[in-house]
This record gives structure tokens, C-alpha cells and sequence, in this order.
């Protein structure tokens, strides 16, 4: 997933979901590994010792024994590379060994910023055992997260406030100053609440691990496969280490360098295609119980984000449903065509019944990817790949809303304060959006036709700063891995280092999974 701001759209966006961005100043970039040798050496000399995963390093929300077999270890790299004399972090890593290994490795990096790598290696250990035969998986939690120094930011009341301020349909400028300044008392939360690793968890500090990690798994090139964010991370690492770039696959290809009112545009856009998307399928099935025309459908789902606006609903335990979480559950539900019965059927109870249970689901999944400093090192980490700061980032956010309010009213909510997310934040790198071309590397990049997450128009641009194949996935849904035929696509390139033709398309079918 991939995530531009702390909006209810970034907050909730695991799947790199979408969508939404922040962080902190970048640590200056040493030279090439060659010449940081003698400072660097103890970390790129050391071996990972992998052992059964027991305790805390247990994947958590595992079901039945998609676990069994992972083994777990841990990385130690320096807080700061341009000073490692300073300070050390455990990178938490995870893995499947095939006992028939005879291709090495393939690292993982299924998206947020803000996901944990070790509980997602489970869930997709079976679908990428199919497309990378052949090869151990790897995963890892990036620093900052899970089980790798996670960040604090204050308490969990201070968090949830700044989320209403930042999901608040408010295009007034007063409004936009509020947001403003929560942003500015998260930032500052930030820097309290945590040590020297607030400063480096920025994208290129976890590109510069990959690189410790690929030396510790005794690989002479990086093989990677990222989603969402994590082709962020894949591209960054291909930028920084050409030479040292295996055989990459970029699945819901993330942007490299839009500000973030752009952003927000282009997110808005991507995901009123697929809500538009989904009401014409509802409609065109016999017994759609929300309407027989998208207009209908629509007209449902906007009668029931007022009525939440105006009345939320008590839910067991206490807690309200509200509008924002009612648009943030149907975002949810957009990212995968196997999720929209299931949508439906949400909607449905809700106008009959008025029970958000079904609705309230998906928050829940998407609010689990990100335990753990999730959150945190979301809005970090995006923050410090980004070195635009808006000078009067109130009244671009407030213009934004207004502009977004006018051509995406539904969804312009969730991503109207994003040029706002940063306040606070020093200037990120310029390195990433920096990235043109690098020599070398091979890269498959794959980018689903209607995005909500990572539009598509993102995949086009970084596949053409990578120099990467693209192919297109034809169907709306974030991340087409699932579908037969881009699988085939990724499993020859994986197997012999074949590519695609460019310009392949592959038609919307069913996932495998």
C-alpha cells in the first residue's frame, strides 16, 4: 500500500494502499559502498543467523499453519549511515527456505509506509511460492515498524483527533489553519517521544538496509518484489544501487514525485472511477440491492453518508460510525473486486437495518496493517521522501479542498489535507524524485488500470524514470498479482529474466489468490 498523508484514505490505505505521505530530513548519502567500507564493514560482514519464530517475533493475525516452517532472525545496521558510530537498530527479518533452493532470494515488501513484512510473509507465502519458484522468501519489518524500533507519536487520543481534523470536510481557511497546526503537534510529538531514529526512517535509510540485507543473505544482486509502497522502496533501491539490482518486480506502482496537492487530485480521481466502477456492476446484476441504474447506487450511498453526517451511529463498545469512516470502508472495499459483494452486502444492512457491523470490518482490517508505529512511520516516512514544503501550506489546503470539493465531492474529504500532512516535518530528500534511469537493473512494473491506491498514471511515470517494462492490468483493484495471466508475466521474469513485450496488456480475470 501506499500512503500521501494522514487523511482517513492514507491512514487506513494498507493494501500502499493508497495512498498518503510524510517525514524528516534525509541523512546525507555516503559515497559508494566501496568507499564507506571501513566504516560499514561490520554490518556488511555479518551473517543472519535464522531460528523458529518464537514469542514477539511470532507473525501476528496468522490463521491455522500459514505460518509453519517461517523462521525469523534479526539485522543490525546503523541508525545513521553518514555516522555509524552513533548508534545501532535490530531490523526484524522473517523468511520460507526452500529446502530445493537454486535461485536465492526474494525479498518482499508488501506495502503502508508502515506495514509489518513479518506478519504478511504468512498470508502470501503460497501465492509467492507460485511466482518465484525456486527461491527463498524473505520479508522484514522496515525500521520504525513492528518489531523494528516502531515509533510513538503521542497517545492514542492525540492521533485520533489529528485524524478528524485531517478527514473534516473544511475548505475554509480557518479550518485549513487547524489542520496546520495538528499536523505541526503531531510532528512535534514525534521528535519527543522518540530517540536519533526519528531522523532515518526515511525510504533511503531503508534502501541502504536492503542493501545490508542482500550482503547477509550471501547475494551478489538484490531480487525483490514490492506492492504499493513498496515499489517506492524497490525503485529507490534500484536508484541507489543499479549495479546491485537483480531481477525486480513493482506491482501498484507508487509515484516518485508529485507534491501532495497532486496527489490528492490524481488519488481523488482513481478512486471515484472504481466507486463508479462498482456502482454500474452492482446495478447491471439482477437483485442489487442498492439500486437498477449507478446513478442509484450512488444516490445510496450519498443518502447514507448525510444521514451518518448528520446522525453517526453507536456501535457495541461505544464507539460512533461516522461519514469519514463510512467513506474510508467503501475506499477499503474498493481496492479488490472480491471485496464488493461483500460491499454490498455491508451497504445493504446499513440502510435497512442501520448496522455498520459488515462496514465497520473493513476499517478494522486496514487499521491492523498498521500496529505497531504504523501510523507513525507512515506519516514519517513519507514526510522525509518529500522535500517540498508548501510556504503557506493552510491556504494550499484550503484551495485543494475547494478544488476537490468541485470535481471529486465524494471522496475529496479524504485527501483535501494533504499539502498540510508535512507541517512540522523539516524537508525530506530530493533523491527519490531525482531517480532517471539508472543503468542496469531489470524491472517489471505492473499497474492496474483503475487504481484508487496508486493511480495508474503514477505507474506509467515511474515505469518511465525506472526505464521498467510496464504492463497493464485492465481491471480496477489495487495490486494485480492475483491475476493469472500477470502472474505468468512475473513468474518467467523471476524464472529466466524473460520480460514481457512493452505495451502488454492483460485482460481483467479471476484472481488466483
Amino acid at each position: 500500500m501506499s500512503t500521501k498523508g494522514t487523511s482517513g484514505i492514507s491512514r487506513r490505505a494498507a493494501a500502499s494502499s493508497t495512498t498518503a505521505a510524510l517525514a524528516l530530513l534525509a541523512p546525507a548519502l555516503l559515497g559508494g559502498c566501496a568507499e564507506a567500507k571501513p566504516d560499514l564493514g561490520r554490518f556488511y560482514d555479518q551473517r543472519i543467523r535464522w531460528a523458529a519464530c518464537t514469542g514477539q517475533d511470532r507473525p501476528r493475525n496468522t490463521e491455522g499453519d500459514a505460518a509453519a516452517g517461517m523462521q525469523c532472525a534479526k539485522l543490525t545496521v546503523p541508525v545513521d549511515y553518514a555516522e555509524p558510530a552513533q548508534g545501532t537498530i535490530k531490523i526484524a527479518l522473517a523468511r520460507f527456505h526452500r529446502q530445493q533452493n537454486d535461485k536465492g532470494s526474494v525479498v518482499t515488501n508488501f506495502g503502508g509506509p508502515g506495514a509489518s513484512g513479518v506478519d504478511s510473509l504468512p498470508g502470501f507465502r503460497e501465492h509467492g511460492s507460485r511466482l518465484a519458484p525456486g527461491y527463498d522468501l524473505v520479508s522484514f519489518d522496515p525500521r520504525g515498524v513492528g518489531r523494528s524500533s516502531p515509533l510513538r507519536c503521542g497517545d492514542e487520543a492525540a492521533e485520533d483527533r489529528l485524524e478528524r481534523e485531517l478527514v473534516e470536510n473544511a475548505p475554509a481557511p480557518g479550518d485549513a489553519a487547524d489542520d496546520v497546526a495538528g499536523a505541526k503537534e503531531y510532528a512535534a510529538a514525534c521528535h519527543r517521544d522518540n530517540g536519533p531514529v526519528i531522523d532515518h526512517v526515511g525510504t533511503l535509510d531503508t534502501a541502504r538496509d536492503l542493501d545490508v540485507l542482500r550482503q547477509a543473505l550471501g547475494e551478489q544482486k538484490l531480487h525483490y518484489f514490492g506492492i504499493s509502497y513498496g515499489t517506492r522502496l524497490g525503485a529507490t533501491y534500484a536508484g541507489r544501487f543499479p549495479d546491485r539490482t537483480g531481477r525486480m518486480v513493482l506491482d501498484a506502482v507508487d509515484t516518485l514525485d508529485l507534491p501532495a496537492e497532486r496527489d490528492g487530485r490524481a488519488l481523488a480521481r482513481a478512486s471515484q472511477q472504481a466507486l463508479d466502477a462498482f456502482a454500474a456492476d452492482c446495478a447491471a446484476r439482477a437483485g442489487c440491492a442498492l439500486g437498477t441504474t449507478a446513478d442509484q447506487v450512488r444516490g445510496t450511498i450519498e443518502a447514507e453518508t448525510d444521514r451518518l453526517t448528520a446522525a453517526p451511529v453507536r456501535m457495541p463498545g461505544g464507539k460512533d460510525f461516522t461519514a469519514p469512516d463510512l467513506r474510508n470502508a467503501i475506499w477499503a472495499a474498493l481496492l479488490s473486486r472480491s471485496f464488493w459483494p461483500q460491499l454490498e452486502q455491508g451497504l445493504a444492512r446499513l440502510v435497512r437495518s442501520g448496522d455498520p457491523e459488515i462496514l465497520a470490518g473493513f476499517n478494522q482490517g486496514m487499521d491492523s496493517v498498521l500496529e505497531g508505529g504504523g501510523t507513525e512511520a507512515l506519516i514519517a516516512v513519507n514526510c522525509q521522501d518529500d522535500p517540498v514544503r508548501p510556504a503557506d501550506p493552510a491556504r494550499v489546503t484550503a484551495e485543494e479542498r475547494k478544488r476537490l470539493t468541485a470535481e471529486y465531492p465524494y471522496f475529496a474529504p479524504m485527501v483535501g489535507g494533504l499539502a498540510a500532512t508535512c507541517a512540522g516535518w523539516p524537508a525530506g530528500t530530493g533523491f527519490i524524485r531525482g531517480i532517471d534511469r539508472p543503468r542496469g537493473p531489470e524491472i517489471l512494473a505492473i499497474g492496474t488500470r483503475i487504481d484508487p491506491a496508486t493511480p495508474y498514471e503514477w505507474a506509467e511515470e515511474t515505469a518511465r524514470k525506472l526505464g521498467a517494462t510496464l504492463v497493464t492490468y485492465d481491471s480496477v483493484g489495487h495490486g494485480a498479482n492475483g491475476s493469472p495471466c500477470v502472474a505468468k508475466k512475473i513468474t518467467a521474469f523471476y524464472a529466466s529474466g524473460t520480460l514481457p513485450p512493452e505495451g502488454t496488456t492483460c485482460p481483467a480475470d479471476e484472481p488466483t489468490g
